[in-house]
């Protein structure tokens, strides 16, 4: 089971942090969030403050056991990118980055930084879909951009560790056209790997999580296009191992 702990600030406020058992520790770069993704319930009061790169050093001492820390919990890290490099320099385990690449020029130095990956939400083939589920993210095309003029500074070994993450909502990303341009989006970085996220749900949300068949169905198409795609683990699709399921403790306490 993943061990969910609450991690105090100096300010009263607290951020939850997950340990997985296989030895990772999900920690936050902000208390709240600017982004609105609306699946998401960790920006749901908006952005309190961001966090120093102690704070998100204390978060990591919370999991004495860990072995790898991903910056994946709330918040967005490019909108905290000096202490969230300050953070990768200090920690003394490897350290991935998500992001909805709020800033593409941002975007483009994290890449470049000695990280052990940076996962890019993406979330749609379309614009349409892509604008309704990450609404204050740049366009789909500055990301794609921005990635390949990174791309051409990296090196095998650096490209291997960059991920594009795909949440599919049932009715919003999930049909064929929308898997399709996806994966031709994805096929022009092809040392990459696809993410294929699982939906948990949140109060209060309208948006609801494909069935495992056609989460199958959309694995299989990717893969068919010859992605390199990855599922959610089970520890993944607990109740507080997904995507957008952690919370700023000010607000619900």
């Amino acid at each position: 089971m993943n061990r969910l702990t609450a991690v105090d600030l100096h300010d009263g406020l607290a951020v939850e942090t997950v340990v997985y058992p296989y030895g990772t520790v999900c920690i936050s770069s902000q208390a709240g969030c600017r982004m609105a993704c609306p699946f998401c319930a960790s920006g749901r009061k908006g952005l309190v403050r961001s966090l120093t790169a102690e704070e998100m050093l204390l978060q990591v001492e919370t999991a004495p056991s860990a072995k790898r820390v991903t910056v994946s919990g709330i918040g967005e890290p490019l909108d905290n990118f000096d202490e969230v490099a300050r953070f990768i320099a200090l920690c003394p385990l490897p350290v991935s980055v998500t992001t909805t690449a709020s800033s593409t020029e941002l975007l483009k130095k994290l890449l470049l930084l000695p990280h052990n990956g940076v996962m890019i939400s993406i979330h749609g083939g379309t614009e349409e879909a892509h604008k309704k589920l990450v609404p204050k993210a740049p366009p789909l095309t500055e990301i794609y951009s921005a990635l390949a003029s990174a791309w051409e500074q990296m090196s095998v070994r650096a490209r291997k560790r960059v991920g594009l993450n795909y949440l599919p909502v049932a009715g919003i990303n999930d049909s064929e056209e929308e898997i399709e341009l996806f994966a031709q989006a994805a096929l022009k970085f092809p040392e990459s790997s696809v993410h294929l996220l699982s939906l948990n749900k949140v109060p209060n949300s309208p948006f609801q999580p494909v069935s495992h068949a056609r989460r199958d169905e959309i694995y299989q198409l990717l893969r068919g296009q010859g992605i390199n795609v990855r599922r959610a683990n089970a520890f993944r699709r607990q109740e507080k191992g997904g995507c957008g399921t952690l919370w700023l403790k000010k607000y619900i306490d």
